[in-house]
């Protein structure tokens, strides 16, 4: 008697495995990878900028594509400070600076429209994935920082 019910088990979990991978929400075009993450990245050299400057690339256009929508006045603000910010600081790591306090600042604009906005449920998952692989950055330049090649390095 136990036998069956087992194998019943068996089989659902089965069948059912690839129906939820089948199911879960996939967005085209994102499947991007932290640089850190990048095979060959070695913490310096030209390698390692043009892999960091994507990632801040791709958080803009995300950016861009998530104002494309009407929005509110405050909304739209919040949208050109997110963006200012987020150019301010790619435009001091363009010069070979790492300014801890201005990633700070735009990841905080990024969460702020992230929170007050509303979104389109996609847009919104970018979004926080381009939080999450921003924070992520940050913690990593704070670990791996060295004052000889970021001369403004964030330091623990």
């Amino acid at each position: 008697m136990r036998h069956p019910v087992y194998t019943a088990a068996a089989v659902a979990v089965a069948l059912s495995a690839p129906a939820s991978r089948a199911l879960a929400q996939q967005y085209p075009g994102y499947s991007y990878r932290p640089a850190y993450s990048t095979p060959g990245y070695n913490g310096g050299g030209i390698s390692r900028q043009r892999t960091d400057r994507a990632l801040f690339d791709h958080v803009r256009i995300d950016l861009d594509r998530a104002a494309a929508y009407p929005a509110s006045r405050s909304d739209r603000k919040r949208f050109d400070d997110a963006r200012r910010d987020l150019f301010d600081f790619q435009s001091r790591f363009d010069q070979g600076l790492f300014d801890k306090h201005t990633l700070g600042h735009a990841i905080d604009r990024l969460q702020s429209v992230f929170s007050h906005n509303s979104l389109d449920p996609r847009d919104r998952d970018i979004l926080a994935e381009d939080l999450r692989q921003l924070r992520d950055y940050r913690e990593f330049r704070a670990r791996a920082s060295d004052p000889l090649r970021a001369p403004n390095a964030y330091r623990p």
